[in-house]
């Protein structure tokens, strides 16, 4: 009997060793795209029709076991045609401003660290930096709606943050993952605005530097998302 057991409990540990042994060397991405859609027309002030979509995509590969590494990339556009009513010398006047208001392209890079509890289900966490270039252009109504105000901004940001989450896998090729936890706790940001009347006879420029040190967790954050392994 006593040999049965020790035969038994080899086979298990081989067992494990070989489903838990099969992370380093792959390649994985996953990512995520959204667009929407919106209208807005109240009875009285501003009409807008507007869109905007959003994508992020992360190409990573497991140096060891327990440690993956990676790049991150994303980019969202939004957009709107919206009717502003103005009032000028007693009378009203319907003005239509289209087109894009809003820009980002960023990159980031990542390193997580993982915990197999079997060979379907653990969890990860780890730190990531990012870089990103935002761009606005939005209008808005002074103050007796009388006249537009354009506001156009170029914005930089650096950023660190940590993230954590947990991961079933549904075969070799597809892991479902779920995001739990993050927090941005440093940022930095370099914002160029300049703010104008519509018709650009009155302009004003300004120059920013922010910086934000906020060490707390936002928890929970949940996200679903896909992992292909190639």
């Amino acid at each position: 009997m006593k040999i049965i057991f020790f035969f038994t409990s080899v086979f298990v540990m081989c067992t494990w060793g070989i489903s838990m042994a099969q992370f380093t060397g792959k390649q994985f991405v996953s990512g995520s795209a959204r667009v929407n859609f919106n209208h807005t027309k109240p009875e009285t002030g501003t009409t807008t029709n507007a869109y905007n979509y959003q994508f992020d995509v992360f190409l990573g590969k497991f140096k060891t076991e327990t440690k993956a590494s990676g790049w991150g990339f994303n980019s969202s556009l939004g957009g709107a045609k919206t009717i502003y009513s103005l009032y000028q010398n007693g009378s009203a006047q319907n003005i239509e401003k289209k087109g894009v208001t809003g820009l980002t392209f960023g990159v980031g890079r990542f390193w997580q660290y993982y915990k197999h509890f079997n060979a379907k289900i653990g969890v990860y966490a780890g730190p990531e930096i990012n870089l990103a270039y935002q761009y606005g252009n939005t209008y808005s109504v002074n103050a007796d709606n009388s006249f537009l105000i354009r506001s156009k901004s170029d914005r930089i940001a650096l950023s660190a943050g940590v993230s954590a989450g947990l991961y079933y896998r549904f075969s070799e090729k597809w892991w479902v993952s779920a995001s739990l936890a993050f927090s941005n706790p440093i940022a930095v940001d370099y914002t160029f605005l300049t703010t104008e009347n519509a018709s650009g006879t009155e302009r004003y420029k300004s120059r920013e530097i922010t910086y934000r040190f906020s060490p707390a967790f936002s928890f929970p954050s949940v996200g679903m998302g896909l992992q292909y392994f190639f």
